[in-house]
């Protein structure tokens, strides 16, 4: 997860990107996998020996949209979590015009203190009682075992049944002999879901216009199903209004809100200036990046929510933010992850208790795998796309000519590989023997003449670094050392006969 082991593969134009053709441009890599995972005669410089070298696929990094992509399956609709796959238990808003995902209690145990609750309908005790499984990639591979692959623009994704269960292709990562077995595939991007479920409720917080989660369709779709009676909108002269909710804020609120945000200081380079996101005027939050939401989540909203909207819905929004500051820690325990996955299924539970069922999108939803890959695959740190972002950061400053851009940054791309090669292989070359000297063809180089004093320094510089020079220079240093052995013995006998009688000027400075 570093700059210099990060290498650019391909270039796909963002307009005519693929999509699910992916697998096309995928060929040359499985190729090589499957290469890999047969072996390779590789030589060991470090040992001077020849050995069969085997590699992996351990899992893709990706954020939801690529991950259906390379996984084949469904982002949304009613199987748009391809971790509980056709387990998912999706509702129809037909007022939102959007899938939720509702009944968390799904994923709590059976003997847990929040089953306890009494159910109107038969129908509904059934659903909550349904445990939902994981979708292996066995499991998967049995589904698409006869799916045809159709690819191409403007035609319908495969053929077959599995096309109506949320299967848009058989990803082409089905040919490596091992991809079958592997526990987790393509990994949840940590990063981006946090930025969601972030942006989510601070719009939500802030009633802003167009992103709250909280509206009038909202609010007649839990009229329809009947739930949660005191937000249902009311007639009252003529007027429609909407229940104040648990966690609506007053205009005072808000300003205090954001008042907090908007004073915080951070140490130099600690965070993204979030100040500069806070609309003072407006009470909103705009332009917040993916490492101010990770910051706000983890920190900040603890401190802007203090003493605001009702004790339950803060209680609930703080053990959130207690959850993604445990789940990025860099230390991982085996009994607190377990510990976590239930905590996430019951933080995502009570927040629909308050929040309306139009807030319950995929991102949301997702909360509740988060512990369980990081229980199965270690620490997120090395499973997010914090540096991946930040490397297209880089390509895109590579650009120079807007009309090219693939143009500019794989020139440029390869002028920094060229540098970075010639700087590794002069820092490890350790041949001193050859005395040729090439030109530099990196830069044009302007000559200066240097004073004696530079040339002087120059010259034991070179000297002192040198392995060749270094015996000499232990030589040296015992000749001094005798020297300074022999000045102390001198001075000791030139002192002893002073204290004799024989004055100082007695003796030559050249005996001493």
């Amino acid at each position: 997860m570093k700059n210099e082991f990060t290498f650019l593969s391909m270039l796909i134009l963002g307009p005519k990107q693929p999509g699910n053709d992916i697998d096309v441009y995928k060929e040359p890599l499985i190729d090589e996998l499957l290469e890999l995972w047969k072996g390779v005669y590789t030589y060991d410089a470090s040992t001077k020996k020849f050995f069969n070298l085997k590699a992996m696929l351990l899992w893709t990094i990706n954020d939801f949209l690529a991950y259906g992509n390379l996984a084949g399956c469904a982002t949304k609709g009613k199987y748009g979590c391809p971790i509980c796959g056709e387990n998912s238990n999706v509702v129809w808003l037909k007022h939102s015009k959007k899938m939720s995902f509702c009944n968390h209690i799904r994923f709590l145990p059976q003997h847990h203190p929040y089953r306890k609750k009494k159910y109107t309908t038969a129908r509904a005790r059934e659903r909550a009682s349904q445990c939902p499984t994981i979708l292996t990639a066995v499991e998967v591979a049995k589904q698409l075992s006869e799916f045809t692959n159709d690819f191409g623009k403007g035609r319908k994704r495969g053929c077959g049944s599995e096309f109506d269960k949320g299967w848009k292709k058989k990803s082409i990562f089905f040919r490596l002999p091992y991809w079958e077995i592997l526990v987790v595939c393509q990994n949840l991007d940590v990063m981006h879901v946090e930025k969601n479920v972030c942006e989510s409720i601070l719009n939500t917080l802030l009633d802003c216009k167009g992103k709250s989660k909280d509206h009038y369709n909202s609010r007649l779709d839990l009229t329809k199903m009947g739930i949660m009676t005191h937000l249902h909108p009311y007639e009252e002269e003529g007027i429609t209004r909407l229940p104040a909710a648990a966690y609506t804020l007053s205009k005072s609120d808000k300003k205090l809100f954001c008042k907090r945000l908007f004073d915080l200081k951070f140490p130099y380079g600690y965070s993204y200036k979030i100040s500069n996101c806070v609309d003072m005027e407006k009470h909103k939050l705009t332009g917040l990046k993916s490492h101010a939401c990770h910051v706000i989540m983890q920190q900040l909203l603890v401190i802007a929510v203090r003493g605001l909207m009702e004790e339950g819905c803060r209680e609930i929004i703080l053990r959130l933010c207690r959850f993604f500051h445990e789940l990025c820690q860099r230390v991982v325990d085996k009994e607190e992850i377990i510990k976590l996955e239930l905590e996430s299924a019951e933080i995502v539970y009570k927040l629909e208790q308050y929040f309306p069922c139009f807030s319950f999108d995929p991102m949301i939803h997702l909360v509740v795998h988060l512990a369980r890959e990081v229980r199965l695959c270690g620490p997120v740190q090395f499973r997010w796309m914090y540096h991946f972002e930040r490397y297209m950061k880089v390509f895109k400053g590579f650009v120079s000519n807007y009309a090219r851009p693939e143009g500019c940054i794989a020139n440029r791309y390869l002028a920094v590989e060229c540098v970075c090669f010639c700087e590794t292989f002069l820092k490890h070359n350790d041949n001193q023997d050859s005395t040729e000297i090439k030109e530099n063809p990196l830069s044009a180089g302007e000559c200066f003449e240097l004073g004696q004093g530079d040339i002087t320094i120059a010259y034991r510089y070179v000297l002192f670094n040198l392995d060749i020079v270094a015996p000499f220079l232990n030589i040296h240093m015992d000749e001094l050392k005798e020297m300074h052995k022999n000045l102390k013995d001198n001075q000791t006998l030139l002192w002893n006969r002073h204290s004799e009688g024989f004055p100082l000027w007695f003796y030559d400075k050249v005996t001493l």
